[in-house]
């Protein structure tokens, strides 16, 4: 690396200390509002580092908009399908805790309800993992909710 501030630990040049790359602050480098004050503050980073980091922009430009524009049409193309489908998936899983943690509240209460004691307060249940709704999920018989 050309200064002592960076180094490259395969994510491209980084600040040392920070998990900054220049690809995290070239749109500061490039916005001509963004003072140097500025930066500091959004990026919690010294006036060093961000000298340090647009130095480098400026001595390897060529190479750093390279990289930057591959950056840019990957987060343009969005997410693969597989990707996509995986998360609503998850999402469908999530909402089945959600109403499996509604269910079970509602009967803890009723339970509780009924065997409520007139002196002290009602019993803390324990609230169950995600782990543990899938484990029960799971192992339930096929065709089984």
């Amino acid at each position: 690396m050309a200064t002592e501030l960076l180094h490259d630990r395969g994510r491209g040049p980084e600040l040392i200390g920070t998990r900054i790359t220049i690809y995290n602050l070239l749109p500061y480098f490039l916005d001509p509002l963004a003072s140097e004050e500025y930066i500091c503050r959004m990026c919690s980073l010294s006036a060093e580092q961000v000298a340090a980091a647009r130095a480098y922009v400026l001595n390897n430009f060529e190479a750093v908009m390279a990289v930057h524009r591959r950056i840019e049409a990957r987060i343009a193309a969005g997410n693969p399908p597989e990707v996509l489908e995986q998360g609503k998936r998850t999402h469908e899983r999530f909402m089945r805790f959600k109403e499996w943690l509604a269910e079970r509240d509602r009967l803890t209460a009723e339970q509780q309800a009924a065997t409520a004691s007139p002196v002290g307060p009602p019993r803390a249940v324990p609230f169950p993992t995600f782990q543990d709704w899938l484990s029960q999920r799971e192992s339930r018989p096929v065709g089984g909710s």
